[in-house]
């Protein structure tokens, strides 16, 4: 599967069910955003055609009532056609766009007079760069040469393991002013802030590759022509284009506002994440309610610690915990629901809690000499919370009020993500070596399961390796041919835990009981590409769900049948980190927080046999 090309392996799996007619599910099937003033004939609908008339497939349409905070988006058919689930009354402004392509823009009245036909016709746009995922930017940087692959296997782990590539290359500098970006970079943490006091004057692995990587951006990117070549990924298809997705605004913490910037239209490039930067983690519960961790970086004081969000309104509510020994507010990384219906989630290295239905949030110590609560967390059948922690896990069980910690061996790299299997055990990876660690919560012990290396065609230096060592984890990445695992997922009624292998672009399975390691890549994964795998999560069905930070997609995993599907994302420069499903309804719907552009996502499905044809709202 290595061997096709990237873009035969995306036409072949998001192509590989026909699209049939486009279709419409009941209301009861596919909750709305808003249930206000909804009528039967509160439908918009119409088709997209090219600039000489031809139909285009896959292609979103994007529509958002006046004066509100919901975005709803859908994608058109084999036969250029969309449709919207019904709306409620007002005037929405409607925008459809794809990648070489203008963005084009209309208004719509959607009232009680029948469905509303909008039809876009799109004009061809000369430079379609800035409207580019940071996959399909890596893509573009060429591979013909060994100095040119080993160039881009060293920009890809230095400048994209925090942020997407996009936002690099979509700027244009001569090699002076690459240098000085650098320069600025090795002296800042993975968050672009100022580092924390006791750590290195410098990122030992960003100093030692400037003047190469100035050199390179420089011709990659600068003022004179560059050897890019710019191919836009095919649209998506079938399966993959029956899928409604509906975008929330999380409020600016600054002035209580959308940003301004949020990646809805594509030709506006990446946006830069300093006026947002709030839902990073993000869980539905029994109710529908989503609580998002406020991720607020570099604040001298936080305004927010967690924030409800109503999908029903849009509405969000602020929740501040402040610290105890300090007296200021702190932000919050991740958050995960019990079965009881409680909110846990870290908090200044302590752990948060918040029951909904006394509305007020609780802070929890660990006892003094114990690692502080990390930013990751998931619940184990008995209700245990299971965290990150500096070298390892805590488990927190609120029966008791006990935390008990578990060390990995190898202490050379600390904990990215965390999660509890079917059997109560708590699992945790380290990013920067590959390992994956399994607790024994009968003997207090942990066992490492060291994940396979990615084969790679070039010579790495045994100098080059000892900075990568040196680097740790300051900049998210490993040594080229590492797997880079960043944040896994238990299947609480099977035997297996799901690992999202960052920089290997591929879903590990392990089994909780032999340690057996399988490998699943994604479609067209490559070790100088990265589409960015960074999280798991698994539905009822068994089915595996992933959000891809750089390319702006989902996938989803069949098990059954070991088969990606890859669902777009209405907006650019997402930069996801978490995903969640609702298993409470009787179809799954998935969640995404959008970090970079202050979004909440919702993807609902559509399925080949719904119809379009309705005569009342049910």
């Amino acid at each position: 599967m290595r061997g096709r090309s990237l873009r035969n392996q995306v036409v072949v799996l998001l192509g590989a069910v026909s699209m049939g007619l486009l279709a419409v599910p009941t209301a009861h099937s596919l909750h709305l955003a808003s249930d206000k003033g909804l009528t039967a004939g509160a439908i918009l609908r119409g088709e997209v055609k090219g600039p000489s008339g031809e139909v285009l497939e896959g292609v979103p349409v994007s529509a958002r009532a006046d004066g509100e905070t919901i975005t709803t988006s859908v994608y058109t058919n084999e036969a250029g056609s969309y449709e919207f689930p019904p709306l409620h009354e007002g005037n929405y402004r409607v925008w459809a766009q794809a990648v070489g392509f203008e963005a084009a823009q209309r208004q719509a009245q959607i009232g009680r007079s029948g469905p509303v036909q909008l039809p876009f016709s799109l004009k061809q746009l000369a430079d379609f760069t800035r409207q580019l995922s940071a996959q399909e930017w890596l893509a573009a940087l060429p591979e013909d040469t060994a100095a040119n692959r080993r160039m881009k296997i060293v920009f890809r782990n230095n400048c994209s393991g925090c942020h997407p590539a996009s936002y690099v290359l979509q700027n244009r500098f001569d090699e002076e002013g690459w240098k000085r970006i650098i320069t600025y970079m090795e002296k800042t943490d993975a968050n672009g802030g100022r580092p924390a006091p006791d750590a290195p004057l410098y990122n030992p692995m960003i100093r030692y590759f400037k003047d190469d990587l100035a050199a390179y951006l420089a011709r990659m990117r600068g003022p004179g022509p560059s050897p890019m070549k710019f191919q836009p990924f095919p649209r998506p298809r079938g399966e993959a284009a029956r899928v409604v997705v509906t975008e929330f605004d999380i409020p600016g913490w600054e002035t209580g506002q959308p940003v301004i910037q949020n990646g809805s239209i594509w030709s506006e490039g990446t946006p830069s994440l300093q006026e947002s930067r709030a839902p990073h983690d993000a869980v539905v519960d029994a109710n529908g309610i989503v609580w998002i961790a406020a991720n607020d970086h570099d604040r001298t004081e936080n305004e927010r610690t967690v924030i409800r969000l109503d999908p029903r309104t849009g509405e969000t509510k602020n929740y501040q915990v402040r610290n105890p020994h300090r007296g200021r507010a702190m932000n919050s990384h991740g958050i995960v629901v019990d079965q009881k219906g409680v909110l846990w989630f870290n908090a200044g290295g302590g752990l948060g809690k918040l029951d909904p239905k006394t509305d007020k949030p609780e802070w929890i110590e660990p006892p003094r000499g114990m690692s502080g609560v990390g930013g990751t967390l998931d619940v184990d059948p008995a209700g245990n919370v299971w965290i990150s922690a500096n070298v390892g896990a805590l488990r927190y069980d609120p029966a008791t009020g006990k935390f008990t910690e578990f060390r990995s061996l190898d202490r050379r790299a600390g904990t990215y993500g965390v999660a509890a299997d079917s059997e109560g055990n708590g699992w945790w990876a380290q990013l920067t070596i590959d390992t994956v660690n399994k607790s024994d919560i009968q003997t207090g012990k942990s066992e490492p399961v060291v994940l396979n290396p990615v084969p790679l065609d070039i010579p790495i230096s045994a100098e080059e390796r000892k900075v990568y060592e040196l680097s740790g984890a300051a900049n998210n990445v490993g040594p080229p041919g590492s797997q880079g695992p960043r944040r896994l997922s238990g299947d609480k009624n099977g035997n297996t835990v799901w690992v999202a292998n960052f920089l290997g672009d591929n879903l590990a399975r392990i089994d909780i009981r032999t340690k057996r390691v399988t490998h699943y890549p994604l479609p067209g994964a490559s070790p100088y590409q990265l589409y960015g795998l960074y999280d798991t999560v698994v539905d009822k069905k068994g089915v595996v769900w992933a959000n891809l930070q750089n390319c702006d997609c989902v996938g989803k995993f069949d098990p059954k049948t070991e088969q990606w599907t890859l669902y777009p994302l209405p907006t650019r420069g997402t930069e996801s980190r978490f995903i969640d499903v609702d298993n409470y309804k009787d179809a799954v719907e998935v969640w995404i927080p959008y970090w970079r552009t202050n979004k909440m996502a919702r993807m609902q499905f559509r399925t080949q046999g719904q119809t379009v044809q309705r005569s009342s709202v049910q």
